[in-house]
């Protein structure tokens, strides 16, 4: 079309040339200017179409990027709790797509703007070639339809945030809340530990004492009761005090000390542990001698956590 329109001119402006130089000279000017005209309006069309095509494609981009987006949001929300390093990576995402929506937007913006310009242009060109003001107003059309496109997903997808950010706001509560109570539950752990300990401490300490009867009955461990069989002589009940002193004992651990040692000489239990339950070093007539092991901690230590040990 364009080289036909422009084949007639030329044909004209030859003709004229022969017959009088001077119009010919004022036809060829008509003929460069109307080819001047002609180019211009091509590049206003190249122009127009270059612009709506990356309008279109960057649109197109978007919409797989907030797709992939969703897609990989949906599969971190339905863990039991979204981790840190999870919610840092979707804000980082987010913050991408936000990023990419409003350069869409300023794109689209910069293209109104431009086909504008093109659309002044090509009036100044030509007020008569319908075919391009036609076209102009397509793509007009084309770039308010994409505009039209980004704002609907600008608001899809800040709902989208919305959303997500009171389900975070949700996960986030709960991971408070499970802090607390698991500072709740390891300060109750640890005061139970404590008290646990505490208990078997006490219930693993045992005491005992090692001495001749005059010293123990002395040291008020031992003490006489009843009356004298006889008014002159005869000795009375000799029984472990009703409350005895712990200060007046050697302190052990019964899980862990299994071996008291005697000094020289014989000895016999006074109290109520049953030796049964223990080995001496050596014994001869009932007394023991060298120190005392205890076999079975818990049965000999059950009757009391005092061991009187007298010599002999």
């Amino acid at each position: 079309m364009r080289k036909l329109r422009l084949l007639i001119p030329i044909a004209a402006v030859s003709m004229l040339a022969a017959c009088d130089p001077q119009a010919g000279s004022k036809l060829k000017a008509l003929a460069h200017a109307d080819s001047l005209r002609t180019d211009s309006l091509i590049s206003i069309k190249n122009d127009l179409l270059n612009e709506v095509m990356s309008s279109t494609q960057f649109v197109n981009d978007l919409n797989s990027e907030i797709a992939k987006l969703k897609a990989k949001q949906n599969v971190a929300l339905t863990s039991k709790l979204t981790s840190e390093s999870d919610m840092a990576a979707i804000k980082e995402e987010r913050a991408n797509v936000v990023k990419r929506i409003h350069d869409l937007v300023a794109r689209l913006d910069s293209s109104e703007a431009h086909v504008s310009a093109l659309r002044k242009r090509a009036a100044t060109l030509s007020s008569h070639d319908s075919s391009l003001v036609a076209q102009i107003a397509q793509y007009e059309k084309t770039i308010e339809d994409l505009r039209h496109t980004v704002d609907q997903q600008k608001a899809d997808y800040e709902a989208t945030i919305a959303k997500q950010t009171a389900q975070i706001a949700t996960l986030n509560s709960k991971v408070d809340t499970m802090t607390t109570e698991n500072t709740r539950l390891a300060g109750e752990a640890k005061t139970l530990a404590d008290t646990v300990s505490q208990l078997t401490t006490v219930v693993n300490t045992a005491y005992y004492v090692i001495g001749t009867k005059d010293d123990l009955i002395q040291k008020g461990i031992l003490v006489e009761e009843g009356h004298k069989r006889f008014l002159i002589f005869g000795g009375r009940t000799l029984s472990p005090a009703r409350e005895l002193d712990p200060a007046k004992f050697t302190r052990i651990d019964r899980a862990k000390d299994k071996t008291i040692t005697f000094p020289d000489g014989e000895y016999m239990i006074f109290t109520r542990q049953n030796p049964a339950y223990a080995s001496p070093f050596a014994s001869k007539d009932g007394l023991m001698s060298g120190g005392l092991r205890i076999d079975q901690p818990d049965r000999f230590w059950e009757p009391s956590k005092f061991l009187i040990i007298v010599k002999s």
